[in-house]
């Protein structure tokens, strides 16, 4: 018969598994797993007040709750920016390129640095931003953001930096070819998350998401009453 303990320890792995991804830092505008598949994770309003960050290289730091997950950041010039085309372009038509290479992180933290001053689309000093960072682990892409102004010069919490970079130990190669296309950023994103996409070894093999969270409440949900009836 199994034990209390291993009961509830695959209870707890079940729950884990149903998360997908956060974002740290910077910190994200707010997270709701549920609604992580929407623009911005679900939070669309630009957060008060913007966290100040690097115009040069800066840290971008994620917990990856997928054993293998694809990931691109992507930036909006907009002072409030209320969809994914505010991603492709600035106000006087600009095209914005991705933020950083279309990389593959395992499960567990990651960091990556983006350097977003050298992406040629006129920030400078006190220049306000939103990064959203897209993540497909399997199931579908998913999305966080966080609201920045660029400060020159700015430092990092030394707990903050990122020594082992993930977009360039883990880049894809799909990753250059896709920065330069035309389209939307979050297109072009996809476009290359599709080509990168993890195997089956990933979290959800289903590809679909809601069925893979009710799976995993059921999941819970049983070995708790297991577990309630080997107390009784």
């Amino acid at each position: 018969m199994f034990s209390i303990q291993s009961i509830l320890a695959a209870a707890f792995v079940a729950s884990t598994a149903m998360a997908h991804f956060t974002l740290d830092y910077p910190t994200s505008r707010g997270f709701n797993d549920d609604n992580e598949p929407q623009y911005c994770g679900g939070f669309p309003n630009v957060a008060s007040p913007r966290q100040p960050f690097p115009l040069g290289k800066g840290p971008i730091h994620i917990d990856s709750h997928h054993s293998l997950a694809t990931v691109v950041a992507f930036i909006s010039t907009s002072s409030s920016p209320t969809g994914f085309n505010d991603f492709n372009t600035t106000s006087n038509g600009t095209s914005i390129p991705l933020a950083s290479s279309i990389f593959q992180v395992k499960q567990g933290d990651a960091c990556f640095n983006v350097d977003l001053g050298s992406l040629g689309v006129g920030l400078t000093n006190g220049s306000e931003v939103t990064l959203q960072v897209q993540y497909d682990g399997g199931d579908g892409n998913l999305y966080q953001c966080t609201d920045l102004v660029l400060i020159e010069g700015y430092s990092v919490p030394s707990n903050e930096t990122c020594t082992t970079d993930a977009s360039l130990t883990n880049a894809t190669t799909s990753s250059t070819s896709s920065s330069s296309a035309s389209g939307t950023a979050s297109s072009q994103a996809s476009t290359a998350s599709a080509s990168a996409k993890p195997s089956s070894s990933s979290c959800s093999t289903s590809g679909a998401f809601a069925r893979t969270e009710t799976a995993g409440l059921g999941l819970v949900g049983a070995l708790m009453g297991v577990a309630g009836l080997t107390l009784l």
